[in-house]
């Protein structure tokens, strides 16, 4: 299979080290940058720098922070160069698809769905009792609507 793409296809866990960064490929095409380190226990890895183009770029940004997990799939190549005298090594991947690891947080003052009263779905139900003695004193009222 040849897409176009150049490099040795891998799949990684990559824990992020800092905030993306927007970029611009060759073409002018807005890129998304993350830099990061491969989540391996037996060995070490040099930086790891990975660009994706795909069509999930903005919630990508809003999601990507430091310390977060990343699944990328992609091409890898291997930059070498030097800065002040020394040599340095960083791995580029260009991203096909990537994917948050790290469980969404939800707020559940706002998770679940209300019936709403009447037909015209105007006013919206309150939302469920907060503590036990509450909840209790629902299931109460409903169970002598229930009787009589």
């Amino acid at each position: 299979m040849d897409d176009g793409q150049e490099g040795i296809r891998v799949q990684l866990r990559l824990l992020i080290e800092g905030s993306p960064e927007q970029r611009f490929d060759v073409h002018g095409s807005e890129v998304l940058q993350v830099r990061g380190h491969v989540v391996d226990g037996r060995q070490a890895h040099p930086e790891v720098v990975v660009r994706f183009s795909g069509p999930r770029r903005a919630e990508l940004y809003r999601w990507c922070a430091a310390d977060k997990h990343l699944f990328v799939d992609g091409f890898v190549q291997v930059k070498h160069w030097l800065h002040q005298g020394r040599p340095r090594v960083a791995l580029l991947v260009e991203a096909i698809n990537l994917s948050p690891l790290d469980d969404v947080v939800v707020d559940p003052s706002r998770a679940g769905i209300y019936a709403v009263r009447g037909r015209t779905g105007a006013i919206a139900a309150p939302a469920p009792p907060a503590n036990k003695e509450a909840r209790a004193r629902k299931a109460r009222e409903l169970l002598e609507l229930a009787d009589g």
